[in-house]
């Protein structure tokens, strides 16, 4: 079986798959953060490729900054998480169904965009690797 394909392609700007709006002006860092963290927790595994093949098939990981504040010298944000089919089927996206709400939130010391980094990077090591027996088990469904 070839490699599960994961989508990072953040370049439609309509239909981003990383958003990071909350983080204001640190948004193009953040979302470019979301995308190294994602690649990163791929690029070991065998069973999963980010690199563009032919007739690709596997999954979209959409992350969002769903809550951000930066204040009295910390910062604190929350990320949310899903895992998407990809490509989009005739119907549109479909949902790879989790159990509960994928979010987490995490805080770092300062408010620059080192501190909004340190947040993402913190969050992605624990929810990426979690997504990665759910694409399994749903690849061998499909």
């Amino acid at each position: 079986m070839p490699p599960i394909f994961i989508n990072t392609n953040n370049n439609d700007k309509k239909n981003k798959i990383y958003k990071a709006t909350q983080t204001g002006g640190s948004m193009d860092d953040a979302e470019n953060k979301i995308k190294e963290m994602v690649i990163k927790a791929f690029e070991k595994s065998a069973d999963f490729t980010t690199n563009n093949v032919t007739d690709p098939k596997g999954y979209t990981l959409r992350f969002e900054v769903t809550k951000f504040k930066a204040d009295a010298g910390d910062t604190t944000c929350t990320i949310t998480g899903e895992i998407m089919r990809f490509p989009k089927s005739g119907a549109g996206e479909e949902k790879v169904m989790v159990s509960r709400d994928w979010s987490n939130t995490a805080s770092a010391s300062g408010t620059n965009t080192a501190a909004v980094l340190q947040c993402i990077e913190a969050i992605l090591e624990l929810m990426v690797p979690k997504s990665i027996p759910v694409m399994k088990v749903d690849m061998t469904r499909r």
